[in-house]
């Protein structure tokens, strides 16, 4: 089987589950590709931009030997490799995010509200634009199936389906603990959301209930399989007989890292470690290095693969509610206090797991952060937790996924 997965660069979790998504169908023989899906589209512009510009110039009247000789013939000019786009919406995702997040949230109500109209959405608009250039690579590379772990590519892909004849199935991912705005909208071949507890409300939304499937949100192996705590510090360089605090600060940054951190010190002492991952925020790792520049208590990690050994050397994980990394953080069993939820969709993330006694939840850092200490301190309370994060999370959703869809073939 030959199977692509689209995703999107807005923020790290959609990547993620694609990743394991892709981990899955390779171990099982397939043939899979993860793509981002602007990516694919700007380099269809570019190929289009480059076929018009070289028939301009072998229309010219130049001889064969002319044309072979000259550079225009053998390199795209200049001002055609330009890419067809950028990725601004990505972009205007984490400002949004990081700067004006109740600005976030207000957009996150009106888009619930927008959605159940029946009036496509200026998202499908938008992503409708790239349904030729995504119709084109799926034929040409003929896969078997197409999966989009992120919304903009799937109203594409619905676009594909009511504008030309394909025989790709076409599947979309849920990658949060609620029904989003606009999930609902594409019109593809089936929709892969992570639990049994939110089939009501998805179809309650508009989703088939016939093609609709609870299997889990996707996490990768490895954190199913992460080492245990000391074999994890040894090989991390952290001190095995004190407690270490892990905060993650989401894969678009969060302004709470630094008041989260100072709490986590101060009741602390002495004894503690605080490793802070700033994923792919450049700019958060230089200015949350230089806070603690001079504090041995803190360790300040950038962007790594390392996350599953990181979790697994962690007392307790205290993070914003992203339903990915939260996944992957109850998967491993490592007791969670969520803090500074994005409104909106990590709101009801925060809420689905702490409703399940996965997770503590207090929206200001600082509280939160005295959530750790007391979690710290209350064994039963984390056994407690253990527990009911093993009863809830569905472990194995790449593989279910892939069964499911081997299956359907």
């Amino acid at each position: 089987m030959r199977t692509l997965l689209l995703t999107r660069n807005t923020g790290e979790g959609h990547n993620r589950v694609a990743l394991a998504i892709h981990q899955a169908f390779e171990s099982r023989g397939h043939v899979c590709e993860v793509v981002d899906a602007l990516r694919l589209v700007n380099r269809h512009q570019e190929e289009l931009d480059w076929s018009k510009s070289r028939h301009r110039f072998m229309s010219n009247g130049k001889t064969p030997a002319a044309q072979a000789g000259s550079e225009l013939a053998r390199t795209p000019p200049r001002k055609h490799q330009r890419r067809a786009g950028t990725d601004v919406s990505a972009s205007l995702y984490g400002w949004a995010v990081l700067k004006m997040p109740a600005l976030f949230g207000s957009v996150y109500q009106i888009g619930d509200v927008y959605s159940r109209s029946k009036v496509p959405s200026p998202i499908y608009f938008q992503n409708q634009k790239y349904a030729e250039a995504t119709h084109t690579y799926i034929e040409e590379n003929e896969y078997d199936v197409v999966i989009s772990t992120h919304l903009f590519p799937q109203e594409t892909l619905s676009a594909v389906r009511k504008r030309f004849q394909s025989r790709t199935k076409f599947y979309g991912v849920l990658t949060d603990y609620s029904c989003t705005p606009f999930f609902c909208e594409p019109k593809i071949d089936g929709y892969f959301v992570p639990h049994p507890d939110m089939m009501a409300d998805c179809v309650r939304h508009g989703l088939p209930r016939d093609r609709t499937y609870p299997l889990g949100l996707p996490v990768a192996e490895r954190f199913r399989k992460a080492p245990a705590k000391a074999e994890a510090r040894q090989s991390l360089n952290l001190p095995t007989d004190i407690p270490v605090f892990l905060l993650m600060s989401g894969g678009v940054g969060s302004m709470y890292t630094g008041e989260a951190t100072d709490r986590l010190l101060a009741d602390g002492g002495e004894n503690v470690r605080v490793v802070i991952l700033t994923g792919r925020r450049e700019d958060l790792f230089t200015s949350i290095t230089r806070r603690y520049e001079v504090d041995p208590r803190v360790t300040v990690v950038p962007f790594t693969d390392r996350v599953p050994d990181y979790m697994a050397a962690a007392d307790i994980l205290l993070t914003k509610p992203g339903a990915v990394s939260s996944t992957e953080a109850a998967v491993l069993g490592l007791p969670l206090v969520h803090t500074a939820a994005i409104p909106g969709g990590e709101v009801k993330n925060a809420r689905f797991f702490a409703e399940r006694g996965m997770s503590l939840y207090n929206q200001r850092p600082g509280e939160a952060a005295r959530l750790v200490k007391w979690l710290l301190e209350d064994e039963a309370k984390v056994e407690w937790m253990r527990t009911h994060q093993k009863a809830n999370m569905i472990a194995d959703g790449a593989d279910r996924i892939v069964a499911h869809i081997e299956n359907a073939a």
